[in-house]
């Protein structure tokens, strides 16, 4: 995977968060704090379209990697969810892969929200595979998750506990430690077959951070390549 391609793609959805918010002020139709950026979509296409071409380099035809259309999954708790990513070979669900992305200012309530989005996803389409819905073929699910890089974010601090304590593993912790445990958890319990945690800021020539190699990109797409592999479509000679 070409490392410049891959940084390039994340600040490309800097740009596109801009331009969105610019767009919708000069509109008229402003959103509070920067949900304007994020409501116009696009801003992760780069990443995503990054992430296809693995697929259609490896030998899958160009109508097997869906990107915009045709990304409509079933699930079990409700009829279909649209994935950022879906890959078929031969009729059968190769691969759903879901983009995210957090930025301030707020990081309080929002990380709750996207912990339960990527949580329930994985666990309808698992009971959707289960229940036949998806084919014969297990499905390879992959999560991105690109986090800004700021003080609300990076401040260590001690989440409220509820009734009983919490797990030891988010005391004296930042919401991006946070998301790294659940990235790591993600896998462990079987939701996610791979997750990749992103970090930057919004400056233009600020470092892009994987706070993690066995959660970076490099270590996503590898688990990618095992899974073509897996299915039999790689071409000959082809390997990463």
């Amino acid at each position: 995977m070409d490392e410049r391609a891959f940084e390039e793609a994340v600040r490309s959805s800097w740009m596109v968060r801009e331009s969105q918010a610019a767009k919708k002020l000069l509109s008229g139709r402003a959103d509070t704090g920067g949900r304007g950026a994020v409501t116009g979509g696009a801003h992760l296409d780069a990443l995503t379209e990054l992430l296809a071409n693995v697929f259609r380099d490896a030998g899958f035809p160009a109508d097997a990697v869906r990107c915009r259309s045709g990304v409509e999954l079933p699930g079990y708790f409700r009829p279909t969810k649209k994935w950022d990513l879906v890959v078929l070979h031969e009729d059968e669900l190769v691969a759903a892969i879901e983009l995210k992305s957090h930025v301030g200012p707020s990081f309080g309530n929002n990380f709750n929200n996207r912990t339960e989005e990527a949580i329930g996803s994985a666990v309808d389409l698992w009971h959707a595979y289960e229940h036949g819905l998806l084919g014969q073929l297990r499905p390879w699910l992959g999560y991105v998750l690109l986090v800004e890089e700021a003080a609300t974010s990076t401040r260590k601090g001690m989440p409220r506990s509820g009734t009983l304590p919490i797990d030891p593993a988010f005391a004296d912790t930042s919401y991006l430690d946070r998301y790294w445990v659940f990235c790591q958890r993600l896998m462990t319990a079987g939701l996610y077959d791979a997750t990749c945690l992103v970090t930057s800021s919004r400056e233009a020539d600020a470092p892009i951070r994987q706070p993690d190699p066995e959660i970076g990109f490099a270590a996503f797409v590898g688990d990618i390549m095992a899974r073509i592999e897996q299915v039999g479509v790689l071409r000959p000679g082809r390997r990463n």
